[in-house]
């Protein structure tokens, strides 16, 4: 009898433990605030309040990378908007993200290693994800209710309504589908001083496609951004050299719930995209404009005419005439004879 209220006591005390832990797990997951000293799994997600997104471990389809990111919680296609360790994923194993004591939010790998964190002066007391996509992190103390850390302010590859892109920030794109490290091309405001216009560069120094100034409401290159009914972009000056845009969406149909995003694509096209009832995105938008608009397409010293078609300046050839030719560029078809003292018109 003794030993069977013993092994009653003991099953009593085990269930206890469990269900301790058990809730301790549900207080992170499926909430939308993860607290000092909490740490989260890969079987542990925040969900905004309203459950528009989700914070948490993912993993690319076809990889064994897993990445701290957020995505999109309430539709049925996995899209990611941010990635917090986009050049360091922990292989193999998921790890830990942990809200340290000390204030700041740390990524660890299998093996204890830090590959990412907040890295700020300030210390957090407790990190939101919030219904307009943002990750922020609140102050201690007398800052309590300031943000003192917010994925806003480090973008990767979106663009999100309501996100201010300051003069210092930039898009920049996936490597590919599957890879979120920082790909070939970027997207920033012009830093010469009094600019306001956009511009797009390729290995992020050399500028490819310009939206113009910003000029009574539309960017000067982009006439079509004139009286745009579903983005509203909007340039806020806060000081002469104090710049930033940001945007709203409008719903297609006045009766639907809409999410739209800016996509900085792995091709570097600026593209704006709308979810459908239909459970797909829709592009609506892009800075494409036919093959020609694409980086040294035709290569070096190739034109690219309206029929979106390579072909090479005058007196100059292919340099491989094998299919997809316009790659590799074109070369002279006579060497120049600059040092020739006749019977040349090379100067």
């Amino acid at each position: 009898m003794v030993i069977e209220m013993e092994k009653k006591y003991v099953f009593l005390a085990i269930t206890v433990i469990i269900a301790a832990h058990y809730c301790s797990s549900l207080a992170v997951d499926g909430g939308d605030t993860l607290l000092l000293e909490a740490s989260l799994t890969v079987n542990q997600t925040l969900i905004s309040k309203k459950g528009t997104f989700a914070f948490g471990f993912f993993c690319p389809r076809g990889t064994n990378n897993w990445y701290i990111g957020v995505w999109y919680a309430s539709i049925s296609q996995k899209t990611t908007v941010w990635v917090a360790n986009r050049e360091n994923p922990v292989r193999n194993m998921p790890g830990v993200l942990k809200f340290s004591r000390d204030g700041h939010l740390r990524l660890f790998d299998r093996k204890g290693r830090s590959v990412w964190s907040t890295d700020i002066g300030q210390k957090g007391s407790l990190a939101v994800i919030m219904d307009s996509g943002n990750f922020i992190m609140l102050g201690h103390g007398h800052n309590k209710s300031a943000i003192v850390w917010e994925s806003f302010a480090h973008p990767t590859d979106t663009w999100l309504p309501g996100m201010k892109m300051w003069k210092s920030m930039k898009l920049t794109s996936w490597k590919s589908s599957s890879d979120p490290a920082t790909g070939l091309f970027s997207y920033g405001m012009d830093m010469s001083p009094g600019k306001t216009q956009m511009m797009m560069f390729y290995n992020n120094t050399i500028p490819y496609l310009s939206s113009g100034e910003w000029t009574r409401g539309y960017f000067a290159k982009i006439p079509e951004s004139e009286g745009q009914k579903t983005i509203e972009m909007s340039c806020v000056r806060v000081s002469p050299s104090s710049i930033y845009y940001n945007f709203t969406i409008s719903p297609l149909d006045q009766t639907l719930h809409t999410l739209g995003r800016l996509l900085f694509s792995e091709n570097g096209e600026l593209q704006l995209y709308y979810w459908m009832d239909n459970n797909r995105w829709s592009l609506r938008w892009s800075t494409y404009r036919g093959q020609c608009s694409d980086y040294e397409i035709c290569g070096a010293y190739g034109l690219c005419n309206t029929n979106d078609l390579c072909t090479c300046v005058q007196g100059f050839t292919p340099k491989n005439k094998s299919q997809g030719w316009w790659s590799s560029g074109c070369v002279r078809r006579r060497p120049l004879q600059c040092s020739a003292t006749e019977g040349t018109t090379d100067g």
